[in-house]
């Protein structure tokens, strides 16, 4: 299995999550694991679970990665247990590079349940479709807060369009449908 550099942030696809972790430049991870329930240090294998890993590299101002290294070492040997909400692979990742710490996952899932609540209690149908792409796009979105936006103002727009659309039908039924033929 290919070796990471040292301190680069790691990341697993799941489909509806990703678990992310830090490589230690020898083939194992630092990461904060459900599976585990606690912060510990695994092989790339484990860590990958037969997955293709992505290579994200470092946070955005990151501290160094020796720093990075001896936090996340000095961080697993005193686990904390893991919490989906609190302390989740996000959190340990983000805290040992030195960086604000916070699940960007668990941001947008909360804001696009948001989305989706507000949507059910929309009564117009053009709201209520933005609402619902814009939740969308929400969901959809990956690996920064700049293609959430994106994909957040596209899922609105498909909802303008989509219920666009809809009225259009509606229109065209309403005014031609009944007509007979000669």
């Amino acid at each position: 299995m290919k070796i990471y550099p040292k301190g680069h942030l790691l990341c697993v696809d799941h489909g509806l999550y990703e678990h992310v972790g830090i490589s230690d430049g020898s083939g194992c991870v630092f990461e904060n694991s459900y599976r585990a329930g606690k912060r510990g240090k695994v092989p790339l294998e484990e860590f990958s679970q037969g997955k293709k890993i992505i290579d994200i590299g470092f946070l955005p101002n990151s501290l160094p990665a020796d720093k990075i290294i001896s936090n996340a070492e000095n961080a697993v040997k005193n686990p904390e247990k893991y919490n989906f909400v609190f302390n989740n692979c996000e959190h340990f990742v983000r805290e040992i590079c030195g960086v604000d710490i916070k699940s960007p996952q668990i941001q947008k899932a909360i804001l696009a349940a948001i989305g989706t609540v507000a949507a059910l209690k929309i009564r117009n149908p053009l709201f209520r479709t933005m609402a619902v792409g814009a939740s969308t796009g929400l969901i959809l979105a990956k690996y920064s807060s700049k293609t959430a936006i994106k994909k957040t103002l596209l899922g609105a727009s498909a909802g303008i369009a989509v219920s666009a659309a809809v009225k259009i039908g509606k229109y065209i039924i309403k005014k031609y449908g009944n007509q007979k033929k000669h």
